[in-house]
Protein backbone atom coordinates (compact mmCIF):
# COMPACT_ATOMS: atom_id res chain seq x y z
CA UNK A 1 0.00 0.00 0.00
CA UNK A 2 1.34 3.66 -0.72
CA UNK A 3 1.83 5.73 1.98
CA UNK A 4 -0.52 8.15 1.02
CA UNK A 5 -3.15 5.39 0.49
CA UNK A 6 -2.93 4.40 4.01
CA UNK A 7 -2.54 8.37 5.32
CA UNK A 8 -5.90 8.57 3.59
CA UNK A 9 -7.09 5.55 5.26
CA UNK A 10 -6.04 6.29 8.53
CA UNK A 11 -7.77 9.54 8.26
CA UNK A 12 -11.09 8.06 7.07
CA UNK A 13 -10.81 5.96 10.04
CA UNK A 14 -10.04 8.60 12.51
CA UNK A 15 -13.29 10.39 10.73
CA UNK A 16 -15.41 7.44 11.37
CA UNK A 17 -14.57 7.29 15.22
CA UNK A 18 -14.82 10.93 15.73
CA UNK A 19 -18.24 10.12 13.99
CA UNK A 20 -19.22 7.61 16.90
CA UNK A 21 -18.11 9.62 19.45
CA UNK A 22 -14.93 7.53 20.55
CA UNK A 23 -12.48 9.79 22.06
CA UNK A 24 -10.15 6.98 23.02
CA UNK A 25 -8.58 5.24 20.57
CA UNK A 26 -5.90 2.74 22.87
CA UNK A 27 -8.66 0.02 24.07
CA UNK A 28 -7.77 -1.06 27.77
CA UNK A 29 -5.84 -4.09 27.59
CA UNK A 30 -6.89 -6.33 30.82
CA UNK A 31 -4.56 -9.31 31.74
CA UNK A 32 -6.94 -12.35 32.86
CA UNK A 33 -3.97 -14.40 33.89
CA UNK A 34 -2.85 -12.34 36.45
CA UNK A 35 -3.79 -9.89 38.93
CA UNK A 36 -1.86 -6.42 39.82
CA UNK A 37 -2.32 -5.95 43.53
CA UNK A 38 -1.52 -2.02 44.72
CA UNK A 39 1.82 -1.82 46.42
CA UNK A 40 3.66 -4.08 44.09
CA UNK A 41 6.08 -3.37 41.29
CA UNK A 42 6.98 -5.48 38.33
CA UNK A 43 10.27 -7.24 38.26
CA UNK A 44 11.52 -8.60 35.05
CA UNK A 45 13.85 -9.34 32.34
CA UNK A 46 14.27 -10.64 28.97
CA UNK A 47 15.93 -13.72 28.04
CA UNK A 48 16.38 -16.63 25.77
CA UNK A 49 13.08 -19.01 25.07
CA UNK A 50 15.16 -22.09 27.19
CA UNK A 51 15.00 -19.96 30.12
CA UNK A 52 11.05 -20.05 29.70
CA UNK A 53 10.98 -23.46 28.99
CA UNK A 54 13.40 -24.40 31.93
CA UNK A 55 10.96 -22.36 34.39
CA UNK A 56 7.69 -23.72 32.80
CA UNK A 57 9.41 -27.39 33.49
CA UNK A 58 9.82 -26.39 37.08
CA UNK A 59 6.74 -25.27 37.40
CA UNK A 60 5.01 -28.17 35.98
CA UNK A 61 7.08 -30.83 37.76
CA UNK A 62 6.85 -28.40 41.08
CA UNK A 63 3.12 -28.00 41.22
CA UNK A 64 3.66 -24.65 41.99
CA UNK A 65 2.91 -21.64 40.16
CA UNK A 66 5.96 -19.23 38.69
CA UNK A 67 5.71 -16.46 41.01
CA UNK A 68 5.86 -18.29 44.09
CA UNK A 69 9.16 -20.18 42.58
CA UNK A 70 10.31 -17.02 41.61
CA UNK A 71 9.96 -15.64 44.86
CA UNK A 72 11.83 -18.70 46.02
CA UNK A 73 14.80 -18.39 43.82
CA UNK A 74 14.84 -14.15 44.88
CA UNK A 75 14.97 -15.10 48.65
CA UNK A 76 17.95 -17.59 47.83
CA UNK A 77 19.80 -15.11 46.13
CA UNK A 78 19.54 -12.36 48.43
CA UNK A 79 20.91 -15.27 50.98
CA UNK A 80 23.56 -15.50 49.17
CA UNK A 81 25.00 -12.39 48.93
CA UNK A 82 23.91 -11.91 53.02
CA UNK A 83 20.72 -9.56 51.96
CA UNK A 84 17.05 -9.57 53.68
CA UNK A 85 15.37 -12.21 52.30
CA UNK A 86 12.10 -10.02 50.93
CA UNK A 87 9.28 -12.55 49.72
CA UNK A 88 6.87 -13.90 52.20
CA UNK A 89 5.40 -15.78 50.33
CA UNK A 90 2.26 -13.78 50.03
CA UNK A 91 0.55 -13.91 46.34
Amino acid sequence: MKKSALAAGLKAAAGRQAQAGVTDTAPAIRSTRSKVTPGTVLVGAHYVPEVRRALKLVEAESGKRLKPLLGEAINDLCAKYGKPQPYTGEE
